[in-house]
């Protein structure tokens, strides 16, 4: 899945430490998967809905899909949702979170961070929030913002993505969704690792989604499953919840794992949520 770190590579890391007082963790957080193309054959989204884009950032191109629900279901004001994906190969790890939003009645735009699927460059926290601000840009120039309200959803490392989006770009957007969101990079360290040791050893204050937090003012919803292994709940997403600012809500799935939210609530009730929250802010 995502977000695993390797007993070897860890063991490497702390015979580099003397040396080094600190390391990267990009070659740790980043798991992509290059495509000379997509395939979304099987998808239950009409293709006539989906619009194949790219964009440029850092002087590399990103690619991405606009979903769009059809004219005669839109309604005034319309939600698109900038989903940004975890850490693992590319969008079609993550078109079925696609497809239920489509099917929850929102436009949706997914995109691959550079060194994903067919995204030029190399993958790195930085590359990462250029990328974010490429996407959000892209869409707001795309959009109707009289009628059209953002909400920015990332899961797991798309966390990053989000809270930059939300954070660096005025007017905030509608709404933003975290799911399975870690805190900061120490914390990640911390509980990912299983190894005690401060987080500053290994990194120098990056991935800081939690003071990002403190910067959003648009209304927050967390969703974290209670036996995520790989990112702690209470470490992490609740972590982030306090840190937040009103209005927040907070919602603990019992039972659920990293990647099993939707499926251990159920994909209605996961889209319920989704729906309440967004037409209810």
């Amino acid at each position: 899945m995502i977000l695993r770190f390797h007993h070897l590579a860890i063991r490497c890391l702390l015979l580099l430490l003397p040396v080094a007082g600190g390391c990267t963790m990009d070659s740790f957080l980043f798991n992509p998967a290059r495509l000379s193309q997509y395939d979304l054959a099987d998808s239950v989204i009409p293709v006539s809905r989906v619009e194949a884009v790219e964009f440029s950032s850092g002087g590399f191109r990103i690619y991405g899909f606009f979903v769009r629900q059809p004219d005669s279901v839109r309604q005034k004001p319309h939600d698109v949702i900038i989903y940004s994906h975890g850490n693992k190969h590319h969008i079609g790890e993550y078109w079925n979170r696609v497809e239920y939003l489509y099917k929850a009645g929102f436009d949706v735009f997914i995109y691959d961070y550079r060194g994903y699927g067919r995204s030029e460059g190399t993958s790195s926290e930085t590359g990462l929030s250029e990328d974010a601000r490429a996407a959000y840009d892209y869409v707001t120039s795309h959009i109707n913002e009289d009628s059209v309200r953002v909400t920015c959803y990332g899961y797991s490392l798309g966390a990053v993505a989000a809270t930059v989006q939300a954070a660096d770009r005025q007017p905030q957007p509608h709404a933003v969704i975290l799911e399975a969101p870690f805190a900061d990079g120490e914390t990640l360290v911390r509980s990912g690792t299983l190894l005690d040791i401060p987080g500053g050893y290994l990194l120098d204050g990056t991935f800081d989604n939690k003071g990002r937090v403190r910067r959003i003012h648009a209304p927050l919803l967390i969703l974290h499953g209670t036996d995520d292994r790989f990112i702690d709940m209470e470490a992490n997403g609740r972590v982030l919840y306090d840190a937040a600012n009103n209005p927040k809500t907070f919602i603990p799935v019992v039972g659920a794992d990293h990647e099993t939210l939707p499926a251990t609530m159920g994909v209605r009730t996961y889209m319920d949520i989704i729906i309440g929250f967004i037409k209810g802010n």
